[in-house]
């Protein structure tokens, strides 16, 4: 039997439950960081002080961290001194602060430390990866070792900020999380394991979140699901829905949240013919349809103002392990 590996690819810290940002201040004492700089959006500046820091500078970021705010970003933090770097949001802010903290790198080559807050469902916080729109308006992406945040903190009670919809969409990004890593290529059985643990309580918990909004408690169980659904983060991320969705995402102005709810169940169906094995052990592609149009989420590309057109470029850039025609049916599929 061959040998086969498996590396650990999330943050070694990670607090979770309602309150557990009582331990921010903690963390902030053990990695020895006490000037610290704040990243978020403008729409959480209302509640950002609930975190209890008084940052030394603050960046705010819109969606899909566009390049030129990280760059100004970055220049306001570096002046500022901060020795650490606190993330407040979902998938934006966190790339964001990923990029600040390495562009700052110390004098021995580390990255400043990074605590994120997430308040999506997308665990961006859980990859050394990190996403961008760049100048051109197209989404880039860049992988290094010292993206990975030094601690996560899931607190429910902050994230009961979020709006429903972007909280459940970016609940379907996490079920594409769990569905492209137990597709990936390879031997997997840790990531395995999780994932269809992940896939369960999601099914199981955001119908809930639908249902009383304000639970707490159901939210951490959501919170739960979407860590769990991110065991294998490069391969997760590098899967085809995930990579048709970016594909039309930052060019169209379609949050990644809402992209895998656009492609998840078009690529699982395509999936069948090539991993009938692995994919019947999933639900189905219908089965997700009908569970992302259970929550009233978004299910066609064409409420976004893309045609044919504009998908028969985006399947042509992204051609390769798979033809251009099949990307382009699969496109079309959800319309």
């Amino acid at each position: 039997m061959p040998t086969s590996v498996f590396t650990y690819g999330n943050p070694r810290v990670i607090y979770w439950g309602a309150g557990s940002i009582a331990q921010l201040g903690a963390e902030l004492e053990r990695l020895d960081s006490p000037r610290v700089a704040l990243v978020t959006t403008r729409s959480l500046r209302p509640v950002v002080e609930r975190l209890g820091l008084r940052p030394v500078a603050t960046v705010e970021v819109g969606q899909h961290s566009p390049m030129p705010q990280i760059r100004a970003g970055a220049e306001d933090v570096g002046l500022a001194g901060a020795r650490a770097i606190v993330s407040f949001g979902g998938g934006s802010a966190i790339d964001a602060a990923k990029i600040i903290s390495v562009r700052l790198a110390r004098g021995d080559g580390d990255a400043l430390p990074h605590i994120a807050v997430p308040t999506t469902l997308s665990v961006a916080e859980l990859a050394a990866g990190a996403g961008y729109t760049d100048d051109a308006g197209d989404k880039a992406g860049m992988r290094d070792p010292r993206l990975m945040v030094a601690t996560v903190i899931y607190d429910a009670e902050l994230a009961l900020v979020t709006p429903l919809e972007l909280w459940l969409s970016t609940g379907i990004r996490a079920l594409d999380h769990a569905v492209e890593g137990f597709l990936a290529d390879g031997d997997h059985p840790f990531n395995d394991v999780m994932a269809l643990d992940a896939i369960s309580r999601l099914f199981d918990s955001l119908p809930r979140a639908k249902a009383v909004p304000d639970d707490a408690g159901v939210r951490t169980e959501n919170q739960l699901a979407a860590w769990f659904s991110y065991t294998l983060p490069g391969p997760s991320a590098a899967g085809l829905s995930h990579t048709m969705g970016k594909q039309i995402g930052a060019r169209h102005g379609i949050p990644h949240g809402v992209t895998s709810c656009l492609m998840l169940p078009h690529v699982m169906r395509y999936m069948t013919t090539k991993k009938p094995e692995r994919t019947a052990m999933l639900p189905s592609p219908d089965e997700v349809y009908e569970f992302i149009g259970s929550l009233g989420l978004p299910q066609h590309i064409a409420a976004y103002g893309i045609g044919e057109q504009e998908l028969r470029r985006a399947a042509a850039e992204l051609a390769g392990k798979f033809p251009a025609e099949d990307l382009l049916a699969i496109y079309v599929a959800a319309l």
